[in-house]
Parts: C-alpha cells; structure tokens; sequence
C-alpha cells in the first residue's frame, strides 16, 4: 500500500513538472518587430532625354603632305608635332637636276623667241614681194606657214619653262594651312617619289575646330527618324562630348550631317558633328562619347532603378500603404535616366516605394518605415 502510494506521489510530481516546463517554455517566446525599409516618393519632373555614342575625333582637315617630285630629302625644317603656320617651309627636296631643267628650257624659249623672229622677218619680205608677182603665192604660204610653226614652238617651250619652274617649286615643301604637324615619315637623306609608300612625307591637322564622327545602329536610325522636326533641330544643336577620364567638354557642337547609305556590312548610319576647338585640347584619334539630347519626357514620374525588381518578365516595385504594409504592384518602366528609371504605367507621384535590397521580404509583409530623401541624377 505504502509501495502505491509512492508511486503515485512520484507520477503526480513529474506530471507538475512538465506542466511547469511547458509554461515557462511559453512565457519565453517574443514577438518579432517589423524590418525596417527605406522608403522614397515617387517624383514627378521634366526629363531630358539622352542618348550616347561612341565616337572619334578627326581634324577639320587632316592632309597628307606627298612628295610631287622625286629625289633626296636635304632638310627636314620643322619640329614633329608642332604648330605651323600656312606657306610655313616643310622639306627640301634636292633641286640640281630641277634648276637644270629650268635653265635648259629657258634657253630653248630664247632658241624659239630667234626662230620666230627669222620667220616673221622673212614673211614681211615674201609678203609684199608676192603682191608684186615677184614670187609666187606658194613663196608666201612657206613663210606664213614656217611663222605660225615658229610661234607655235614658242608657246609650246614658254610652257615646257613654266612646267619646269612649277616642278623646281614642289621641291621645296610647305604646310598649306595653319595647323599641328605629325611625325616625319622621312628623314634626311631618303629618297622620295611620287607615288608609292615614300610619297607621304607627313600629315597636317587643322584643330582649330574638329569633326567628331560616330555610328548608329538601324534601330535607332528609325526610332529617331520618328521625331517631331522641332526635336530633330533641337538634337541637331544639342550635341556633347564626354572625354575618356569622364568629364563633358566645355563647347558643344552641331550635327552637320548623316551618310547617305546604311552601311550593309556593319548595319551603321554614320553621322558628324562639328565642335569648336579653342584650346585644342581635342585631337585626331581621340575616342569620345557624344551625348545628344533626343527629347524631354515632359512630367516624367521617377523612381531609384534599385526599387524594381523583375519577376517573370514584368517590373514590379513594393508600394507602401499608410499601414505600413508592402503590395506588389506591376509598372511599366520606360527609359533609364542616371540612377533613376522612368515610369510609364503604374505608379503616380508621390506613390511610396521599398527598396528592399536583400531584406527578402514578401507582399503583405508589416514593415517599419524609413523615409529617405531622393532626388534623381542626371544621365
């Protein structure tokens, strides 16, 4: 009896004890307090509309200097790379057999400038000799004939001096404009020709102002195409460069034209633009960025890009109610602009919008509030 009466005792005590354990375990659980989300206002502003193209930098003129006689190089007179001025002395180029020319054509005018004295004198005696029967009319065509002969093989010998005096001048070389010179292709002592790889002994540049060229694909061809005119002018004139360290050149320029033809092997329209160049900071070669102002998206709503998220091939973003309650809803994004991403359809100004980032949370989803201030940047 004693025996059952412990035994009971002992039953009822662990039963209290895991009553008790169970209570304490209840009391111990917590509930968790909401994540806290950064919140932005959707804003609402006119934004400018970008597009940017790789592009390139050539000189207003960039002009081969060739050789158009053949010979020695016997100076070199300018400093590679430097500024030259028009009618500036490039290259001498040996002029011996040159001067020779000259000399010996001059002295085959003087030859001719005799013969057609002697013709001329001999046809003012046949002429009137003629008229008296003295000689025949066969006398006097012989000696009209040998004077237009003899005049003509002076104009022909004036201008066989002049060609040679225009090929002794192309021995000395000089800079047809103002402009930076590049590296000799010569030196002294090479030999030069008209034609061939010797025949281009530098190339000028004119940087006073520069042509900047770059591509666009037949996709943006025809989505700009489809601008009003008073965009296109706008584009026209609203035409930037970004330069490799990313800073924006301080002049802007000017679309001059487009190609005539889509290039079929690349599938490229190629456009130039013109830009002022003051300080000549740009050169031939440089690769640049321009950045030409399409349009303005006229009281565009804004939001961070960070703020959307895709989900199977839509764009959603979190909307915050005034509970502080997360609900997907779907938008239409339209054209990114710097760190913000424009929204056609789905959101209003004002709207607020989570970003999330890795928080993981779920539509439906409590949430504490964490205003943030925002003010999209530029593209």
């Amino acid at each position: 009896m004693q025996l059952l009466f412990k035994v009971r005792n002992q039953v009822l005590g662990f039963l209290s004890l895991v009553v008790l354990l169970s209570a304490c375990k209840e009391e111990a659980v917590t509930v968790v307090p909401p994540v806290q989300v950064n919140v932005v206002k959707a804003v609402q502003s006119d934004v400018p509309l970008y597009e940017e193209f790789v592009a390139q930098v050539y000189g207003k003129s960039d002009v081969d200097i060739r050789a158009r006689v053949e010979g020695w190089v016997t100076s070199v007179n300018f400093k590679e790379g430097s500024v030259v001025k028009k009618g500036d002395l490039l290259y001498t180029i040996d002029d011996i057999e040159y001067k020779n020319r000259v000399d010996r054509q001059a002295s085959e005018v003087t030859r001719a400038q005799t013969e057609l004295v002697r013709a001329e004198s001999e046809l003012s005696r046949v002429r009137p000799l003629t008229e008296m029967n003295a000689l025949s009319k066969k006398d006097l065509d012989n000696a009209v004939a040998e004077f237009e002969a003899a005049k003509a093989h002076v104009a022909s010998t004036r201008s066989m001096l002049e060609n040679a005096r225009v090929e002794l001048g192309y021995t000395r070389v000089t800079a047809p404009f103002d402009g930076i010179v590049g590296i000799s292709n010569v030196r002294v002592g090479d030999y030069v020709s008209r034609a061939g790889g010797t025949s281009v002994l530098t190339t000028i540049s004119s940087v006073d102002g520069v042509r900047v060229r770059f591509q666009i694909s037949e996709r943006e061809y025809l989505r700009i195409a489809q601008l009003t005119p008073e965009e296109l002018a706008g584009a026209r004139r609203s035409v930037e460069l970004i330069l490799a360290d990313g800073t924006t050149f301080s002049e802007k320029g000017e679309i001059d034209f487009a190609n005539r033809e889509i290039d079929p092997k690349t599938g490229t329209l190629t456009i130039e633009a013109s830009f002022p160049n003051p300080n000549g900071l740009l050169r031939p070669g440089l690769f640049v960025k321009t950045r030409v102002l399409l349009k303005t998206a006229a009281a565009a709503v804004l939001i961070p890009q960070r703020a959307v998220f895709q989900l199977q091939n839509l764009n959603q973003v979190f909307t915050v109610s005034d509970s502080s309650t997360l609900k997907a809803t779907t938008v239409v994004a339209g054209q990114k602009v710097g760190d913000a991403w424009i929204i056609t359809e789905g959101l209003k100004p004002g709207d607020r919008v989570a970003i999330l980032g890795s928080a993981g949370l779920a539509a439906n989803a409590k949430v504490e509030v964490v205003e943030q201030a925002w003010t999209p940047k530029g593209n």
